[in-house]
Protein backbone atom coordinates (compact mmCIF):
# COMPACT_ATOMS: atom_id res chain seq x y z
CA UNK A 1 0.00 0.00 0.00
CA UNK A 2 1.36 3.30 -1.10
CA UNK A 3 1.98 5.94 1.62
CA UNK A 4 0.92 9.56 0.85
CA UNK A 5 1.60 12.14 3.63
CA UNK A 6 -1.25 14.26 4.83
CA UNK A 7 -1.03 17.60 4.34
CA UNK A 8 -0.45 19.61 7.93
CA UNK A 9 -1.02 17.81 11.89
CA UNK A 10 -2.25 21.20 13.17
CA UNK A 11 -3.70 21.80 16.61
CA UNK A 12 -7.49 22.70 15.63
CA UNK A 13 -9.18 25.38 17.11
CA UNK A 14 -12.96 24.63 17.14
CA UNK A 15 -15.28 23.58 19.68
CA UNK A 16 -15.66 20.36 21.15
CA UNK A 17 -17.37 18.48 24.39
CA UNK A 18 -15.41 18.18 27.66
CA UNK A 19 -14.68 14.28 28.35
CA UNK A 20 -16.22 12.84 31.61
CA UNK A 21 -14.87 9.25 32.00
CA UNK A 22 -11.21 10.39 31.92
CA UNK A 23 -9.52 7.54 34.09
CA UNK A 24 -6.12 8.57 34.65
CA UNK A 25 -4.81 8.72 38.26
CA UNK A 26 -7.81 10.33 39.01
CA UNK A 27 -6.71 13.81 38.15
CA UNK A 28 -9.37 15.56 35.49
CA UNK A 29 -7.79 16.97 32.51
CA UNK A 30 -7.00 20.61 31.64
CA UNK A 31 -8.81 22.02 29.02
CA UNK A 32 -7.12 23.30 26.14
CA UNK A 33 -9.62 23.34 23.40
CA UNK A 34 -8.93 26.30 21.68
CA UNK A 35 -5.93 27.79 23.35
CA UNK A 36 -2.59 26.12 21.19
CA UNK A 37 -0.15 28.14 23.04
CA UNK A 38 -0.99 27.25 26.80
CA UNK A 39 -1.36 23.64 26.00
CA UNK A 40 2.37 23.93 24.59
CA UNK A 41 3.50 25.14 27.95
CA UNK A 42 2.27 21.76 29.32
CA UNK A 43 2.62 19.22 26.50
CA UNK A 44 4.88 18.79 23.30
CA UNK A 45 4.64 16.27 20.71
CA UNK A 46 7.31 14.03 20.89
CA UNK A 47 5.82 11.86 18.07
CA UNK A 48 3.54 12.45 15.25
CA UNK A 49 2.54 9.78 12.77
CA UNK A 50 1.33 10.20 9.34
CA UNK A 51 -1.93 8.71 8.51
CA UNK A 52 -1.87 5.95 5.39
CA UNK A 53 -3.82 7.70 2.88
CA UNK A 54 -6.77 5.47 1.73
CA UNK A 55 -6.09 3.82 -1.52
CA UNK A 56 -9.70 4.42 -2.97
CA UNK A 57 -9.21 7.84 -2.00
CA UNK A 58 -6.34 8.35 -3.80
CA UNK A 59 -7.12 7.00 -6.48
CA UNK A 60 -10.47 8.78 -6.96
CA UNK A 61 -8.41 12.28 -6.25
CA UNK A 62 -10.43 12.56 -3.17
CA UNK A 63 -9.47 15.23 -0.41
CA UNK A 64 -10.43 15.73 3.50
CA UNK A 65 -10.07 15.91 7.07
CA UNK A 66 -10.66 14.62 10.11
CA UNK A 67 -10.99 16.71 13.44
CA UNK A 68 -10.66 15.08 16.79
CA UNK A 69 -11.42 15.85 20.35
CA UNK A 70 -9.25 13.83 22.62
CA UNK A 71 -7.05 13.55 26.32
CA UNK A 72 -3.51 13.70 26.41
CA UNK A 73 -3.07 10.89 29.44
CA UNK A 74 -0.70 11.35 31.95
CA UNK A 75 1.42 8.67 29.99
CA UNK A 76 1.49 11.27 27.13
CA UNK A 77 -1.06 9.19 24.79
CA UNK A 78 -4.35 9.89 23.41
CA UNK A 79 -7.41 8.42 25.28
CA UNK A 80 -11.04 8.87 24.92
CA UNK A 81 -10.88 9.80 21.23
CA UNK A 82 -13.96 11.43 19.11
CA UNK A 83 -14.38 12.59 16.01
CA UNK A 84 -15.85 16.24 15.86
CA UNK A 85 -16.02 16.21 12.55
CA UNK A 86 -14.98 14.46 9.39
CA UNK A 87 -14.84 15.50 5.36
CA UNK A 88 -15.84 13.36 3.82
CA UNK A 89 -18.35 11.56 5.72
CA UNK A 90 -16.17 8.57 7.11
CA UNK A 91 -13.61 8.06 4.15
CA UNK A 92 -10.90 8.85 6.35
CA UNK A 93 -11.79 8.11 9.85
CA UNK A 94 -9.86 4.87 9.91
CA UNK A 95 -6.70 5.96 8.98
CA UNK A 96 -6.72 9.07 11.31
CA UNK A 97 -7.85 7.64 14.08
CA UNK A 98 -4.98 4.92 13.75
CA UNK A 99 -2.47 7.83 13.12
CA UNK A 100 -3.23 9.66 16.48
CA UNK A 101 -3.21 6.50 18.58
CA UNK A 102 0.20 6.73 17.71
CA UNK A 103 1.17 10.32 18.44
CA UNK A 104 3.04 10.69 21.67
CA UNK A 105 3.56 14.05 24.10
CA UNK A 106 6.07 14.70 26.51
CA UNK A 107 5.09 16.92 29.51
CA UNK A 108 7.37 20.39 29.69
CA UNK A 109 9.38 21.67 32.70
CA UNK A 110 5.87 23.66 33.78
CA UNK A 111 4.22 20.06 34.02
CA UNK A 112 6.38 18.05 35.89
CA UNK A 113 3.22 16.70 37.56
CA UNK A 114 2.61 15.28 34.18
CA UNK A 115 -1.31 16.97 34.40
CA UNK A 116 -3.76 15.52 31.54
CA UNK A 117 -5.01 17.61 28.62
CA UNK A 118 -8.01 17.85 26.85
CA UNK A 119 -7.50 19.19 23.25
CA UNK A 120 -8.41 19.51 19.29
CA UNK A 121 -6.28 17.48 16.52
CA UNK A 122 -7.18 18.40 12.72
CA UNK A 123 -5.58 15.50 10.08
CA UNK A 124 -5.62 16.80 6.25
CA UNK A 125 -5.88 14.61 3.57
CA UNK A 126 -4.52 16.07 0.36
CA UNK A 127 -3.19 14.53 -3.04
CA UNK A 128 -1.93 17.90 -3.89
CA UNK A 129 0.69 18.59 -1.18
CA UNK A 130 0.10 22.26 -1.12
CA UNK A 131 -3.73 21.91 -1.00
CA UNK A 132 -5.83 22.81 1.68
CA UNK A 133 -9.28 21.40 1.89
CA UNK A 134 -11.57 24.55 1.99
CA UNK A 135 -14.31 22.30 3.71
CA UNK A 136 -11.75 22.21 6.70
CA UNK A 137 -10.99 25.75 6.65
CA UNK A 138 -14.31 26.86 6.82
CA UNK A 139 -15.10 24.44 9.72
CA UNK A 140 -12.51 25.96 11.72
CA UNK A 141 -13.05 29.81 11.93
Amino acid sequence: MRRILFLTSALALSACNSTSDVQDSGIQPIDFVGDKNALEKMWIVSKNDYPIYPTDAARRGISGCVDFSFVINSEGKAQNIQVIKAIPDSTFISSATKSLKNFRWQPTELNDKRQPAITTLQLDFSTTRVMKVAECIAGDA
